[in-house]
Order: C-alpha cells, then structure tokens, then sequence
C-alpha cells in the first residue's frame, strides 16, 4: 500500500512539474500589439504565460495569441510565436499594397491633371504636324504627319521630354533623327517655330542675331489675329565672334554666353515675317506706331521682357 502511495505522489510531481515550465527568471515580453512588458519568474502553465511584472507582486497572465516574442535577461529569445508574426507581416503586406495602390492613383491624377493643364495652355492655332516651308506654314499645308517627339537641348542621350516646354528638339519618332530644316511644327496643340526659321525670315532690321541651337524650336506663348508671341535666347552674333576671336580663351567663352538673352520675338501675320526684339531700343522703333503706352524707358540695353508680355497681350 505505502508503495502505491509513493508512485502515485511521485506521478503528481511529474505532471505538476510538466505544467508548470519555468522559461525565464527574468526577462522582457513583446505583446502581439509590439508593447513590451518586464518580467520576472515566468512559467508555461496549462497553456499560458504566468510572470510577476516589473515593480508588482501579483501575478499576470497572458495567453500563447497575445504574445509575439520572449527573451531573457541575457537577450536571448526564448520563444517566438510564429502565427503572430505571419498575421503582422500579412496585414503589413496588405499595407504596403494599399499604400502602392494610393500611390499609383495619385500619380495617374497628376498626370492627367498635367495633360488637363497642357492641353487648356494649348492654342490649337494650327492642326498636328510639320510645316516645312514658310509658305506651307503660311498657306496652312502640312508637309508631313510624321510623328515626332520632343527632347530637351542639353545631354548627350536626350529622353523624351514627359511635359510641355517652351524650348526643345524635335525628333522623328520612328527614326529617332533629329527634325531640322523646316519652319514650324504644330505638337499636342502647341505651335513651335524653328530657330534657324526665325533667323532665316526675320525682319531685315534685326541682323546679327545668332543662337547656340538652330535646330531647336520655341514654343508660341500667345497668339492673336495681329501676331504670335514667343520667346527665345539669342544673342548679337558680331558681339559674341569678338568675344570668340578677339578676346579668346576662357574669359572670351564666358563673355560669350553672358550676352546671350531672352529675347520677345513675334510673327508678323500681314508682313510674313518675324520681328525680334533684339534691344530696348529696337523693341521701342516697334511698339511706338501701334501702341504708344508700351514705349519702354530705355534704363539697360535690353527691355523688361515682362512689360513686353503685357503689352503683347494688348496689341496681339
């Protein structure tokens, strides 16, 4: 009987034993909600956490979905709760694809926000396509439907420019050659002339004037029944050779490019031709028959090119 007695008592304390698992003398919990709570005596008991918390003498417990990792005094992790983890990292998974989600509608409503704002800054003065000639131009023939593409002036691999600029090369979509020789051409309804056009039909008052990129086109800015306005950056061409030539070096090619300026240049309907506003003065000697008020007074060589813009929009 006494033997019964003692296999039975020891049977109790295996199990007892069993059940209650001390993990950690001490030690820190990290909750499922990442909160994290100091312990000291933890045990496993009949499927839960059991510990005394941090200044506290009664006992807390927490059970296994609550938790998401343990580690010990030593820093030593003791226990991770894998379906805890699985759950975190699929909701931040979703997170990161709604966050992707938001991401690409916003940048589809900048977009089309920015193709709204090109196209409502579009004067539409002219069809889609290539006018090879003044006269084409003139006579609204278009000398080619080719389809082209705008890129910026500076780089050696010139990208597709993504929006609309007042000054860039155009390129033959399909042979990716540069568009020269021609008088304008008419993109997503902007109208662009030529530099070299501009140069080669100016008006015969504004000689010497010269530009780095002859093969690129600006772009119209305001247009009417009288005129076109645009503007682009040239530069006295006998003032720039000096530079080059007589001064040389450095200095000459510093010289050089700091008397290139934006310059108002307007197509003349009735007259077939461009009139560049090559200084102050010359802007005046235009202005002073058909708009008294626009005269400006001469302070620097070259105008206020926002009082021109002002005046334009009067007189256009």
């Amino acid at each position: 009987m006494r033997i019964n007695l003692l296999l039975i008592a020891m049977m109790l304390n295996y199990f007892i034993s069993f059940s209650q698992n001390e993990l950690a003398k001490k030690g820190t919990i990290t909750l499922a909600d990442n909160q994290k709570v100091v312990f000291s005596n933890l045990t496993l008991t009949n499927g839960k956490f059991i510990f005394t918390e941090n200044n506290s003498t009664s006992k807390t417990e927490l059970s296994l979905n609550e938790v998401k990792y343990i580690d010990d005094e030593k820093m030593s992790r003791i226990f991770t709760n894998k379906s805890v983890e699985t759950v975190e990292e699929a909701n931040k998974i979703q997170e990161n694809i709604q966050l992707a989600i938001i991401e690409s509608e916003k940048k589809e409503m900048d977009e089309r926000l920015r193709i709204m704002r090109e196209e409502a800054g579009s004067l539409k003065l002219r069809r889609n396509g290539i006018f090879k000639t003044k006269e084409d131009f003139i006579y609204d023939r278009i000398g080619s439907f080719e389809e082209v593409v705008a890129k910026g002036l500076i780089g050696f691999e010139k990208k597709p420019l993504a929006k609309i600029e007042d000054n860039c090369f155009f390129y033959y979509k399909k042979t990716d050659e540069k568009v020269k020789n021609v008088f304008a051409i008419s993109y997503k309804g902007h109208l662009y002339f030529q530099i070299y056009a501009i140069l080669e039909n100016r008006n015969k008052t504004d000689r010497a004037q010269t530009n780095s990129f002859p093969n690129s086109f600006v772009r119209v800015l305001s247009a009417g029944e009288n005129y076109y306005y645009l503007e682009a950056d040239l530069a006295n061409a006998w003032a720039q050779g000096f530079a080059y030539g007589g001064i040389g070096g450095a200095t000459g090619g510093y010289l050089a490019e700091t008397m290139v300026n934006r310059k108002g240049v307007v197509w003349d309907i009735k007259n077939k031709e461009f009139n560049i506003f090559k200084n102050c003065k010359d802007y005046n000697e235009f202005i002073k028959a058909i708009y008294p008020d626009g005269i400006q007074q001469c302070e620097k060589h070259q105008p206020d090119i926002t009082k021109i813009r002002e005046v334009i929009e009067k007189i256009k």
